[in-house]
């Protein structure tokens, strides 16, 4: 029987928010973090690396007493200009015990002309470098606002490492991808509008949607797992302002986030939840388990699930963001030993057997 690999709860959801306290940019006290999800029970560990050396002592202080790893965390990174801050980050995620560090590559380098994938991959290597000397494993994120929002470069930039031969490490959120099917804006946003095969992409119920690709090419080694929903609502109670030319300023946040369960009337800035819109979401997720499950060389080795208090996912909302993380969670962990129960059972049998001992 194959364990499943951790599971964490991003840093910025965990928030027990209601009416009284709707999601908000302010955070917990960082003690009162580490109490929170391990009271839940259903986290190995907290997906946050410290902001500064300030705070480094009390997640130090929270992970001892709570008996809970802060095992990733994540940057944001401007080429040309932050190349101190990402030593200093992978330097804290040792510090503080953690064994992963994630970039976000905003798309427009320091003198904002737009980043090359050859910028990209130059980046990786040298952070690759300083990271495996300190024993971290970096990987590069599909995101928005972000060099690899248009999700055909990911593999660009992969084979650009590989022929340098390093291994290009991913951190699939596919909530990007989710949140853009049926968008023809946020098509456009991709410089996909026009491309019907790579808009199709984004579907996870097509055999070669992007998630397939990293997926088979064994690039993922972190799943950051996000409900969203194809189109989804925009987010009314947080505006925000992104890098790409006439998109907008101040605009109503993206719809990078959906509840997992039925919000109460109030809770949510839209009148209708739908679970069917959840369908990509939960595909996604069987996916990844799928991909870790049938691989023995699999390079996947957490997961988070990334509800988060920021302008285009949960901000201003006033159902309780942790418990729906929590039950999304439990969802993950209820999938997965149902799927490692059908990978034993048809790992027993040839295809044709394992279906034909079920005919009447």
């Amino acid at each position: 029987m194959k364990k499943m690999f951790k599971l964490g709860c991003a840093g910025l959801g965990i928030q027990a928010s209601s009416r009284e306290n709707p999601v908000s940019l302010t955070e917990l006290p960082i003690l009162e973090q580490f109490k929170l999800v391990k009271e839940a029970e259903v986290w190995d560990f907290i997906d946050r690396i410290p902001n500064n050396r300030q705070e480094l002592d009390e997640y130090i202080k929270g992970s001892q007493l709570y008996d809970l790893p802060v095992l990733s965390g994540s940057g944001l990174y401007t080429l040309g200009l932050d190349d101190h801050l990402i030593k200093e980050n992978i330097d804290l995620t040792v510090e503080v015990g953690g064994k992963y560090h994630n970039f976000m590559i905003w798309a427009k380098h320091k003198d904002r002309h737009y980043v090359t994938n050859e910028e990209v991959a130059e980046c990786y290597l040298e952070s690759y470098e300083y990271a495996e000397k300190a024993g971290v494993i970096i990987t590069f994120e599909n995101h928005v606002d972000m060099w690899s929002e248009d999700y055909r470069r990911v593999s660009q930039v992969a084979d650009l490492v590989e022929a340098r031969g390093a291994k290009f490490n991913v951190a699939i959120d596919y909530s990007h991808c989710i949140f853009k099917i049926e968008n023809e804006v946020e098509h456009a946003v991709s410089q996909m509008r026009g491309d019907n095969d790579a808009i199709a992409k984004l579907d996870p119920f097509n055999d070669d949607s992007y998630a397939d690709e990293w997926l088979n090419r064994n690039l993922v080694h972190w799943a950051q797992m996000r409900p969203a929903a194809p189109n989804g609502p925009l987010n009314w109670w947080g505006f925000e302002t992104g890098p790409w030319d006439a998109k907008g300023i101040d605009r109503p946040g993206r719809s990078i986030q959906y509840p997992f369960r039925r919000p109460a009337e109030g809770e949510w800035h839209t009148d209708m939840w739908h679970a069917h819109k959840l369908a990509c979401t939960k595909e996604v997720t069987r996916k990844v388990i799928d991909a870790y499950l049938q691989n023995p060389a699999t390079n996947l080795s957490l997961m988070t699930i990334d509800n988060i208090n920021l302008n285009a996912y949960g901000l201003g909302w006033m159902y309780n963001m942790f418990a729906d993380s929590c039950a999304y969670a439990q969802f993950v962990r209820e999938l997965y030993a149902e799927r490692a129960a059908v990978h034993e059972a048809r790992s027993a049998k040839s295809a044709a057997e394992f279906v034909a001992q079920y005919r009447a």
